[in-house]
């Protein structure tokens, strides 16, 4: 699937982290890992990831989002009245109806947009900037806010249980991405005549043959989950592999000519496999795995948001998702 427009802008960036800090080492500790000849330290060695921030149990997923939705608008200088739709693209909800993009909405005060929830795993907030930007380039809107809420640690707490029944250090490896991840919400406010890079070109692709790679599946009492993180960060690559010479074709840019490369965050390894991939310099695409770990759908409005782009720079959006689901997002900060 592939948007080229030139329109739309990403005039605003919000995140949110909980302040709840928990280490790699703590999370080894609380699943007893060294019974399973485990080292405490494996986790942070292997992925690079030393701490991620979890939610407390009154931080909702609306509350997370909204957090960063607040920050997403002060950014942009938009006013809620002035906001045209709110896109609630988290893998998670706080129940089922309504959408919660209505909770966002009310709890933001903008009154005058429409509501909606996608859901597409890590990829989400991505996707809702493509729907976004298909409404801002029809002439539907002129404001959109896209948002998420995530909390992996629901599914890390869970899988600690699981291992105390099973405590083999190949049902270990086979869970341990769950302890890969961390809690926080993410916004961007994509927006007609603002401030802020516009997009050139997006591409998307989906090869759902490999879906049974990474998944989480809620039964009454636990949650399945499977995360084959070697095999799934291979598959990835390979996804973007394919697409990138016509993603660099589209955009008319060069490799060497991206001055900014924003990955999907799973760990220090497959992080530099993309950049490598996309010969892009390691030093030019920041990261957020080390202290946040993997933000599934929030990750790219938190990377964003630590690490502004600069006037004059072209930035190269580089998305994944389970399903197995990838982007390519090319936007210039003219």
């Amino acid at each position: 699937m592939l948007n080229q427009k030139g329109i739309s802008k990403i005039s605003g960036a919000g995140s949110y982290l909980p302040r709840n800090i928990v280490s790699s080492e703590e999370l080894m500790r609380d699943a007893k890992s060294d019974s399973m000849g485990v080292r405490f330290d494996f986790l942070e060695r292997s992925t690079g990831i030393k701490e991620r921030r979890f939610s407390n149990t009154s931080e909702t997923y609306a509350m997370l989002a909204f957090e960063a939705s607040v920050r997403a608008m002060q950014d942009a200088g938009i006013d809620a009245e002035d906001i045209d739709a709110v896109i609630y693209c988290g893998i998670d909800a706080d129940y089922p109806e309504p959408s919660t993009a209505h909770e966002i909405q009310r709890m933001l005060g903008a009154h005058n947009a429409a509501c909606l929830d996608i859901s597409n795993a890590c990829l989400g907030l991505l996707n809702g900037l493509s729907i976004a930007d298909l409404y801002i380039t029809s002439g539907s809107a002129e404001n959109i806010l896209i948002c998420t809420g995530e909390k992996p640690s629901e599914v890390s707490f869970d899988v600690i249980k699981q291992l105390r029944s099973n405590r083999t250090k190949e049902n270990f490896r086979r869970l341990m991405g769950a302890f890969t991840v961390g809690d926080a919400g993410g916004a961007f406010l994509m927006t007609k005549s603002g401030g802020g890079p516009t997009l050139q070109l997006m591409r998307f692709k989906t090869n759902s043959m490999l879906s049974d790679l990474c998944y989480a599946k809620r039964h009454d009492g636990y949650i399945e989950f499977e995360m084959n993180m070697e095999t799934i960060s291979r598959a990835m690559i390979n996804e973007h592999s394919a697409l990138i010479d016509d993603t660099y074709s589209g955009l008319g840019w060069a490799p060497d000519e991206v001055d900014a490369l924003f990955c999907h965050q799973v760990g220090a390894r497959p992080h530099r496999k993309m950049t490598e991939m996309a010969q892009v310099p390691l030093f030019k695409a920041p990261i957020t795995y080390d202290y946040f770990g993997n933000l599934t759908s929030a990750t790219f409005a938190v990377n964003y948001d630590s690490h502004r782009p600069q006037k004059n720079e072209k930035i190269l959006f580089l998305g994944a998702g389970s399903g197995c689901s990838i982007c390519q997002i090319g936007l210039d900060y003219r």
